[in-house]
């Protein structure tokens, strides 16, 4: 179960990103934080998405970094591979999917 865990980490951390990035933005413009001007041309919504973009960006570095450097499975290189191309698919569908939040236009 451990073995299934460490496979699914990664992918399990995009997808509360995506969740959490997207729960936020959907109260970001319902109450308004799309129109409201923070630090030219960004808005408030752009304040609270970027760190908590950042944040989930942080986790799964950490989590790559960490599988990266386990030596307990080096007997078992098929699983370490998979482990950390599962890391590397975590970490790149974050940058992928949370580059948006840089745009200053989100609630149209």
């Amino acid at each position: 179960m451990a073995l299934v865990m460490r496979l699914m980490v990664a992918l399990l951390l995009w997808a509360a990103g995506f969740s959490a990035l997207y729960a936020v933005h959907g109260l970001g413009c319902g109450l308004g934080w799309g129109d409201r001007p923070a630090l030219p041309p960004f808005t408030l919504l752009n304040l609270v998405l970027v760190p908590l973009w950042l944040l989930f960006l942080a986790l799964a570095l950490l989590l790559l970094r960490r599988e990266a450097r386990r030596r307990d499975l080096d007997s078992r290189p098929a699983i370490r591979r998979a482990t950390l191309a599962a890391g590397w698919a975590g970490l790149l569908g974050l940058v992928f999917m949370g580059a948006p939040v840089l745009l200053p236009a989100h609630c149209l």
